[in-house]
């Protein structure tokens, strides 16, 4: 094996900066199988190191023939864009930092068609320099012992027996056209932005534009050696871990569809642009332009400010003279781009290039009604554009991991991703985990600069994480959740055989008005509770389990005393009938079915919880034998988000709030999917599932990525005879026929048996079930 270094670089190494102390983990060895060791790469930048700023780096190297595809391994502090031979491979690419406060991620990449001869590999990488809500920036200690951000670019790649990999010989540059508050001085916008963003607007002032810097025949002569910052494992970026996604999906550049309204017109006063996106998705802005030097251009999305007025992107161009290209790498989100062009700038191409999360749409509903089709569609739609390198809140204001609307993401992406969904989970439960300190309390935001517990959601998102472990079997991860998991549920303290509420380090319950907090919780505890227990037992962990059983029996026994009045359940302190709250005792199994009458009353009279909480509430009315009441209900509260001009669905139900994007409101994907159409697993992985579909529509059809492939049930009505037809997967099925369709049933398509209302079969292949 053979450097494409020379031998004096190949021998030199990054200064010795010591390894991160990370003795305050609980559960580090958690995720040691995904760490990579044996790094020949160091961490490289340039001589100097400042916050918001952007540089560009170079490698050429030679081969003795060309290679089809190489598997290269790359991290950077922030982001990167790639291009090898002048190609885009990669856009922004590194996982938000890190799988634990001290740790980076890096990106496995395929690096396609290289060239027998000279290849050139350049890299644009970003660095904010600030954490924020989904990141850590990290820290470096100089010889005077002050403290500063560090960005840092690794790189590594073995082709044929050569080894590509960054050190003091690769070329690098500062990209001056990026300006930060320093170098463009008074001239800086000093736009409002949230602070809860480590991401910063753009200020491209094209004067000092560095060219086609990615190009092969580029010139990167005058271009410093790189710096060397530190080894690979070492501070201030710590050790390595697999990202276990692949970088963001990016398409090409394609015009705005009302492109042709502004280009080839020489704007002959100052013009505001508005330009139509194909909905509302993440992309990156793109234009091509003739124009005299010092022009300005800034240009925005539609969502630039949520309701509340919080604002977030507000990008700058200054054009130098003449023509002149330029994407935006940074990606943003929004239905429409709002440019705000000086006189005097033509523009030649006005277009966006789509990118996001880098999975596939695997699932699918249709129905009778159309309102639910829509519903489900825009839930899909929402939490794809809340997807990308993690779970976030929303894309625009704090692109933050909460656990809480993970969670509800997590089930609507059961249900509608492929295998990328079930990687991109995998990654936010290991997060959880491995951010877990020695307190036990396991953080709601992980990575976060700001990783609170705050109970609720964390508690909340065992249900997901439990959903994950049915639809993908996998024992590893579940198995180190389970036991941090238990942990935690210890923490909290009881009295009288009822949880004593827990505060957190954030005390936060849901959105809205009229919470019983204390009822809430003592609902999604023991929810976690129960859901625990199931895991533990299909897992075969048996230490330290106990617990979970004398704490639910006391709680049976204890919660109807100390909650009930004939006006619904309610905690003694609590002046409010809260519909979440009393959900939340039918869906936890911790109410009895003779007092589901009473929540159910509760729940039809009540219109209090944030779309957060309105889909535990839909899923208890569904748990209790009353999805034509979910179906009332969902259609009620999520009406005005079916009439508005955008095709996702908003953080809050009322329209002067929040976001119009927001991941916590994806319930209706998941509801439809699973109780409408009855689609479930019911053994981990797929192994065994159930298909028990509600009698509400006379037709549907609903399809399910699984790992054993796609599992689809449809409905249809003629006649008065029903016929379900189901597509299965090798693996045991059960299909439960609603009472109210009929009892004479006959299954035609393979082996089958008929026991009642139940049809059960094993094998792959199409069953056409019919009922009268």
């Amino acid at each position: 094996m053979t450097s494409a270094a020379s031998p004096d670089a190949a021998n030199e190494v990054a200064p010795d900066q010591g390894t991160p102390d990370r003795s305050d983990l609980m559960y580090l060895d958690a995720i040691d199988e995904y760490k990579k060791t044996d790094w020949t790469a160091q961490w490289i930048w340039t001589e100097g190191c400042s916050e918001d700023s952007y540089v560009a780096f170079r490698k050429t190297f030679s081969l003795e023939k060309a290679v089809e595809s190489a598997t290269a391994y790359i991290s950077a502090v922030d982001k990167y864009v790639l291009w090898v031979n002048g190609e885009m491979v990669v856009l922004d690419g590194s996982v938000k930092r890190g799988p634990t406060p001290y740790d980076s991620y890096y990106d496995t990449v395929e690096i396609p068609n290289l060239r027998q001869g000279e290849n050139v590999i350049a890299l644009l990488v970003a660095f904010n320099g600030r954490s924020g809500d989904g990141s850590i920036v990290p820290i470096i200690t100089d010889e005077e012992g002050d403290e500063y951000p560090q960005a840092g670019l690794i790189f590594e790649m073995e082709v044929d027996g050569t080894v590509i990999a960054t050190d003091q010989t690769w070329k690098a540059a500062r990209h001056t056209a990026y300006k930060n508050r320093v170098t463009a001085g008074a001239d800086y916008p000093n736009y409002t932005q949230s602070s809860m963003l480590a991401e910063r607007n753009v200020y491209f002032d094209a004067r000092e534009d560095l060219g086609e810097f990615y190009a092969p025949d580029y010139d990167d002569s005058t271009w410093e050696n790189a710096s060397l910052i530190s080894k690979a494992g070492d501070l201030p970026f710590g050790g390595l871990y697999s990202a276990m996604i692949a970088p963001p999906a990016f398409g090409e550049i394609e015009d705005f569809a009302n492109a042709a309204d502004y280009v080839g017109k020489t704007l002959d006063e100052d013009t505001i642009l508005v330009l139509d996106l194909p909905g509302n998705i993440q992309f990156t802005a793109c234009f091509a332009l003739e124009a005299p030097a010092g022009k300005k251009v800034t240009f925005y999305t539609d969502t630039y400010t949520d309701r509340q007025g919080l604002a977030n992107f507000k990008d700058t161009y200054i054009t130098a003279e003449g023509e002149r290209y330029y994407e935006n790498y940074p990606w943003r989100s929004g239905s429409k781009l709002i440019i705000e062009a000086e006189a005097g700038v033509t523009f030649t191409r006005l277009g966006y290039r789509r990118s996001g999360f880098n999975g596939t749409w695997a699932g699918s509903f249709s129905s009778s009604n159309d309102d639910l089709d829509q519903l489900w569609q825009e839930a899909l739609n929402t939490i794809t554009i809340c997807m990308r390198d993690t779970y976030m809140d929303c894309p625009e204001r704090e692109r933050g991991p909460y656990m809480g609307d993970a969670s509800n993401e997590i089930d609507a992406a059961l249900y509608s991703y492929d295998q990328a969904g079930l990687d991109l989970t995998k990654k936010a439960i290991l997060a959880c985990v491995a951010w877990t300190t020695q307190s036990g309390a396991i953080p709601s935001r992980a990575p976060s600069v700001k990783p609170q517990e705050i109970p609720n959601q964390s508690l909340i998102f065992m249900t997901s994480a439990y959903h994950y472990w049915l639809h993908s079997g996998d024992t590893e991860t579940m198995t180190a959740y389970c036991k941090a998991f238990l942990n935690y549920l210890q923490l909290f303290e009881m009295k009288d055989g009822l949880p004593v509420y827990r505060d957190g380090s954030w005390t936060w319950d849901d959105w809205g008005e009229c919470i019983d907090r204390e009822l809430l919780q003592a609902g999604v505890y023991y929810y976690a509770m129960n859901v625990t227990r199931q895991l533990a037992e299909e897992l075969g962990i048996t230490e330290g389990v106990e617990f979970l059983t004398e704490r639910m029996d006391a709680m049976k026994a204890a919660y109807h005393d100390a909650y009930y009045t004939q006006a619904g359940f309610r905690s003694p302190e609590s002046s409010y009938i809260d519909e979440r709250a009393n959900a939340m005792l039918a869906l936890s199994g911790l109410a009895e079915e003779r007092d589901y009458e009473l929540i159910t009353q509760v729940i039809m009279s009540t219109y209090e919880a944030s779309p957060f909480m309105e889909k535990y509430v839909l899923e208890a009315l569904c748990i209790m034998g009353r999805t034509d009441l979910a179906l009332q209900r969902m259609l009620e509260r999520y009406d005005p988000m079916l009439h508005d001009e955008y095709e996702t669905l908003w953080e809050q139900f009322n329209d002067d709030t929040g976001t119009v994007n927001h991941g916590w409101t994806a319930a209706p994907l998941y509801i439809l999917s699973k109780y409408v159409a009855g689609i479930r697993a019911t053994e981990a992985g797929f192994e065994c599932y159930e298909i028990a579909p509600s009698d509400e529509l006379d037709h549907f059809s609903c399809s399910v990525w699984t790992p054993k492939g796609e599992l689809k049930a449809s409905l249809e009505t003629v006649d008065g005879a029903h016929v379900l037809t189901v597509t299965a997967i090798d693996a045991k099925g059960t299909v439960v026929i609603p009472e109210q369709m009929g009892s004479s049933i006959t299954v035609t398509g393979g082996d089958a048996a008929v026991d009642g209302n139940r049809v059960t079969f094993s094998q792959t292949g199409q069953y056409v079930i019919t009922v009268q």
